[in-house]
C-alpha cells in the first residue's frame, strides 16, 4: 500500500511538473498532502471529548457556598469537581452548616 502511495506521488508531481514546473509541482503535492493528513487527524479526533466527571452526592454534608461581596448562599448537593463557583467576580466561600462531615476533602 505504502508503494502505491509513493506512486500515485511520484506521478502526480511528473504530470504537474511537465505543466508547471517540478519544483512547484512537488510543493504543491506535498502541501497537499499535509493539509489533507492535517484535515483527517483533525476530523477524526472532533468525536472525541473528553468523559463525563464523576459526581458526588454530597447533600448530606451540609455544605454551601457563600459570595463574600453581596452573600448570596448556594447550596451544594452534588460535587463535579472542586473548584468553588465564582460569584460578583470572586471566588465562593465554603462555609459548612450542620450535616455529617465528609470522611474525604470534597
Amino acid at each position: 500500500m505504502r508503494l502505491t502511495g509513493w506512486v500515485i506521488v511520484a506521478a502526480a508531481v511528473v504530470v504537474l511538473g511537465l505543466f508547471f514546473g517540478f519544483f512547484r509541482a512537488a510543493l504543491g503535492v506535498a502541501m497537499f498532502a499535509g493539509i489533507l493528513i492535517f484535515g483527517w487527524s483533525y476530523w477524526r479526533n472532533v468525536g472525541n471529548y473528553p468523559p463525563e466527571p464523576d459526581v458526588a452526592d454530597i447533600s448530606d454534608y451540609g455544605l454551601k457556598y457563600v459570595c463574600t461581596m453581596c452573600g448570596l448562599e448556594l447550596k451544594v448537593e452534588v460535587a463535579a469537581r472542586d473548584k468553588a463557583p465564582r460569584h460578583c467576580a470572586e471566588e465562593m466561600v465554603l462555609v459548612r452548616t450542620g450535616g455529617t462531615p465528609p470522611l474525604h476533602s470534597v
